[in-house]
């Protein structure tokens, strides 16, 4: 049970990760 949301944390941690890095370069006009 305890594996279980340890690796859902993980991978929450990596979403919210990889959406700051996107913001980032929206922000800069890298992405549109």
């Amino acid at each position: 049970m305890k594996k279980a949301i340890d690796r859902r944390a993980r991978a929450m941690d990596k979403e919210r990760v990889t959406n700051a890095w996107r913001n980032i370069f929206v922000q800069a006009g890298i992405l549109k």
